[in-house]
């Protein structure tokens, strides 16, 4: 019964996660000395929901707190899994997603759309190819270097400056880019982003058509690929 949450790891970004183990301590480290005993609770992460249902692909473990009373010996597992979507941290606001077996289809739609989500927001985060330069990485902070170092270059070219900028890429290479270059790049990362969400609309809107929940079940993301990103030309 995983927890569908995008959540940024050391090895990549994670689609899901399911606890595995709960252990009780008397004291949780980070607490008042006082504090009531509590629960550590070991999770696992995983790129997407199936990864998880099926203990495959493992990314990253993460060992939140919880309060003893979050335990529920009728449903161990589910139990802390919704605790952890309604504590503030790092699973705060997930979706819980129940076992294969749904029970209705508003709430099969509402696994699949949580899915989905967080599938467009691992490839929003997966980095976009520039011909002729190479791989971009397209997480947040990066996304907002480009738009920067995009906006930077076109007032430099608008007002006849030289502009350089030398520029980490993926694969930690160093490229040195000028002015049409960077702007190039900021094109290219909208396309590649309008893509990924053109793709995702589109299912949307096949999920809420579903007549049954086994359609829904059907529906994937690799039915089809987010647009080719091309590159675009700079003047702006």
């Amino acid at each position: 019964m995983p927890i569908i949450k995008t959540i940024s790891t050391g090895n990549g970004i994670a689609g899901a996660a399911r606890v595995e183990l709960a252990k009780l301590q008397r004291h949780i480290p980070g607490t008042d000395l006082s504090a009531p005993a509590g629960l550590e609770v070991q999770v696992h992460l995983y790129p997407t929901l199936a990864d998880a249902r099926a203990g495959t692909n493992l990314l990253w473990q993460l060992y939140p707190a919880l309060p003893v009373t979050a335990y529920d010996p009728d449903d161990p597992f589910g139990s802390l899994e919704r605790a952890l979507i309604d504590a503030q941290g790092d699973f705060f606001g997930g979706t819980f997603a129940p076992e294969e077996v749904v029970a209705t289809l508003d709430m099969a739609k509402a696994v699949k759309w949580a899915e989905i989500k967080a599938i467009r927001d691992q490839l929003e985060c997966g980095g976009f190819d520039l011909a002729g330069v190479g791989r971009f990485d397209s997480d947040e902070e990066s996304r907002n270097k480009i738009i920067g170092a995009s906006l930077a270059a076109k007032i430099a070219r608008d007002a006849g400056q030289p502009y350089a900028i030398a520029w980490t890429l993926a694969d930690n290479t160093v490229a040195q880019l000028d002015a049409d270059t960077i702007i190039g790049a900021g094109f290219a990362m909208l396309a590649h982003l309008n893509g990924i969400h053109q793709r995702s609309r589109s299912l949307y809107a096949e999920i809420q058509a579903a007549e049954d929940a086994e359609t829904v079940v059907s529906i994937t993301w690799t039915a089809s690929a987010p647009a080719p990103e091309q590159e675009q030309p700079v003047e702006a």
